[in-house]
């Protein structure tokens, strides 16, 4: 993989198709808990849900999947002030978040099958693909238990490991070596956008006129 590099129109970043497809993969999971926030209604449409915002007085529970509720997080102390500020946001949010991750996913898998190929991301989408990155990671890191700037760190380690540590399955460890590299490969990607976004915007506001 080679991060992003400003390039004619937008940013340009490199991966293998695995690496492709991991994120892709990752991307869709975290969509569906997503949906399953607020099912669509009716069956048989490929269509995203419309997410349903609670009438006056109805109140709309706080998902119980830690790694959901980092994306939908709680507002403040109060606990009447959170849960009408839930009622009332917490459908579009979902919404916007799932639609992001979606359209990363997509992004993802246009490249040809097979062999790496840019990954190209214009101007004008680069603020949802860095949401997205910034999702998965905030999910990532509720699987993989991280809490301190040191445990993310310490996360580069995982991959060089050789051997399974003592009293770790083998499915248990390759699913975290699994979900360390994505988390890492989304980081690097996401800080190498936000890198070029910024850049621009250094550029247009030094612009004389």
């Amino acid at each position: 993989m080679r991060p992003f590099v400003a390039a004619r129109g937008g940013y340009r970043a490199v991966l293998e198709p695995e690496e492709r497809e991991a994120l892709a993969q990752v991307c869709d999971q975290v969509a569906g808990m997503l949906q399953a926030v607020a099912p669509a209604r009716g069956a048989g449409s490929d269509a995203l849900p419309a997410w349903p915002t609670g009438a006056a007085g109805e109140e709309v529970p706080a998902p119980r999947d830690a790694a959901v509720l980092r994306l939908l997080p709680s507002a403040g102390q109060d606990a009447a002030v959170a849960r009408e500020f839930r009622r009332l946001t917490q459908g579009d949010l979902a919404t916007s978040k799932s639609v992001r991750l979606v359209g990363l996913a997509a992004l993802l898998r246009v490249a040809p099958e097979g062999i790496p190929a840019a990954l190209m991301v214009r101007r004008e989408q680069a603020d949802a693909v860095a949401g997205a990155f910034t999702d998965l990671r905030l999910v990532l890191a509720e699987r993989l238990d991280l809490r301190t700037d040191a445990q993310v760190e310490a996360l580069y380690r995982d991959l060089d490991l050789a051997a399974e540590p003592d009293g770790v399955d083998d499915d248990d460890l390759n699913r975290r070596r699994f979900l360390v590299a994505v988390f890492i490969m989304a980081g690097l990607l996401q800080e190498s956008l936000v890198e070029g976004m910024l850049s621009d915007l250094r550029a247009r506001t030094d612009r004389p006129g």
